[in-house]
């Protein structure tokens, strides 16, 4: 039988994979917290080491002659098709393969290795971010934001040429542009979906959004004692007298206490943090990446994070999120074969989104802040919500419309959907602050995941609600995850996952509920 011969195929060509391909995790992990020369070396020679074992012809022959004859179970037919695309891929068209990683990683090592600078004085991406959230000085602004544009003038003309040479990899494959491209080959989705279901949830959400940005944009103006028409992009993220945020930061004293309450957290939902496998790297230092990334090594064995914290609830929000990817990493069934031991991406986002809601959704900060400052926090959650959805339209619009046209002036594409989703004033300056995306380097055609996943989790925290009550009050929780979600690893479809689940299939029903 076919399906059987394929899965000794899969399963011991997989065998020889898994070594290296936790060697090249580890070495990525190495060079993501200290981004050196030798590092960058590390991570190209064992992701090298990995590629070289999908350029074996003689396997790829059996493996095409398996795909040409067809097998009867659809989850196999699935892996045996990704597989061989990844053959195909290295044994065809390595070259540009090679090209493209290289461009990529020439540009993240600029990124990387770059010091934002004040006063001529060395700062971090952390330190900035807590400027423009408080700081109400115009020129300290304008300089704060300017540093973080100038890591996008740094690697601009980089991104478009790379974005140029992703369209000639993808037309080669037969498609208009590389968005097209990893849309349907990496997520299984048409971009007309894509776009009915963006179109679909804005739509919805349309008058809320346009109610919250035109009273933020007054109360922001008001801030700083100008008009509505004057505001630009250094204006915002200033966190406003009113915002409940503002006040939960006051009672953040350290970066340490943000680590305490995220684990505390996960203990009361059946998750001790520090007697799991997961390794932690929180703290802002020099040659090391400024975002935050969970690195999933080995399921159920070894899973890192990345983060940048310091004493704001926006740390909050990126722990608990990352140790939403952990602990599902960590949840999957190391038993499953190889190619399912992992999560769909928009699925394990969810998860993680989810978690970074909690200080908005449930009772973590009880104690720490009054019950008051609480309630107007929780209160404030669906105007984040709305706020997301025009930042998912501005992002996935943008990288979108880049593809489809690289030569056009991305400053101005930049400004004008700025102007439509965010409201910054049509005066603004034009300015590369699009380059500063990482996602549009590292992780192309990715933030529509982000979206999807705003649309789950609502849908996954609607249904775990009404079986557990809050999930940070009960210790079943964790159990519960793993039992029912984490362990499918792959082996499911995702809507079929989705469905099974939450017990229905997924809407924007739940999602579109947080913003009444």
């Amino acid at each position: 039988m076919k399906d059987n011969e394929f899965i000794k195929i899969r399963d011991s060509f997989f065998e020889e994979v898994k070594p290296k391909m936790v060697k090249s995790e580890i070495d990525g992990w190495n060079f993501y917290i200290n981004s050196t020369d030798e590092n960058m070396k590390e991570i190209e020679k064992s992701t090298e080491e990995v590629l070289k074992l999908y350029r074996n012809e003689e396997l790829y022959k059996k493996l095409n002659e398996l795909e040409k004859s067809g097998l009867e179970d659809k989850h196999l037919a699935k892996q045996l098709k990704n597989l061989t695309k990844i053959f195909d891929s290295e044994l065809n068209e390595s070259e540009l393969n090679k090209a493209l990683r290289d461009k990529e990683k020439d540009i993240m090592s600029k990124f990387n290795k770059h010091v934002p600078m004040l006063d001529e004085k060395e700062t971090n991406f952390a330190e900035i971010s807590k400027i423009l959230q408080n700081e109400k000085n115009i020129d300290i602004r304008k300089k704060a934001y300017k540093a973080i544009v100038k890591r996008g003038d740094i690697i601009a003309e980089d991104l478009v040429d790379l974005v140029i040479k992703r369209n000639e990899f993808a037309k080669t494959k037969g498609y208009n542009n590389f968005f097209e491209f990893v849309l349907k080959c990496s997520f299984d989705l048409d971009a007309n979906y894509l776009q009915n279901l963006l179109d679909e949830v804005y739509d919805n959400a349309r008058e809320k959004i346009k109610n919250i940005q035109s009273e933020y944009k007054k109360e922001l103006a008001n801030e700083f004692g100008i008009g509505v028409d004057e505001l630009r992009e250094y204006h915002y993220g200033l966190l406003l007298d009113n915002t409940p945020a503002k006040e939960v930061n006051k009672s953040l004293k350290t970066k340490e206490q943000v680590v305490e309450i995220c684990k505390k957290a996960y203990l009361d939902m059946g998750y001790d943090i520090d007697n799991l496998p997961i390794i932690l790297d929180l703290f802002p230092r020099k040659n090391k990446n400024t975002h935050g990334f969970c690195f999933d090594i080995e399921v159920g064995k070894d899973t890192r994070i990345l983060a940048n914290l310091t004493n704001i609830t926006e740390s909050i929000n990126t722990l608990c999120h990352e140790l939403g990817h952990c602990v599902y990493h960590l949840g999957i069934n190391p038993e499953l074969p190889y190619p399912d031991q992992t999560a769909y991406p928009a699925v394990t986002e969810a998860v993680a989104m989810m978690m970074g809601d909690l200080q908005q959704k449930e009772n973590i900060l009880k104690g720490i802040v009054s019950d008051k400052i609480l309630d107007d926090f929780k209160n404030d959650f669906k105007k984040s919500e709305a706020k997301a959805i025009n930042k998912y339209n501005f992002y996935i619009t943008f990288e979108k419309k880049m593809y489809e046209n690289p030569d056009q002036n991305l400053q101005q594409l930049w400004h004008d959907l700025n102007v439509k989703y965010t409201g910054i004033s049509d005066d603004s300056e034009l300015d590369n602050k699009w380059a500063t995306v990482q996602h549009f380097i590292t992780h192309p055609v990715y933030m529509q995941n982000y979206f999807r996943a705003d649309l789950i989790k609502a849908q996954m925290y609607k249904h775990l609600h009404k079986e557990l009550g809050n999930i940070t009050e009960n210790k079943n929780t964790a159990a519960y995850l793993n039992n029912n979600l984490f362990r499918y690893g792959t082996s499911l479809e995702e809507n079929e996952l989705i469905e099974k689940f939450t017990g229905e299939p997924l809407s924007s029903k739940a999602f579109c509920e947080t913003l009444l």
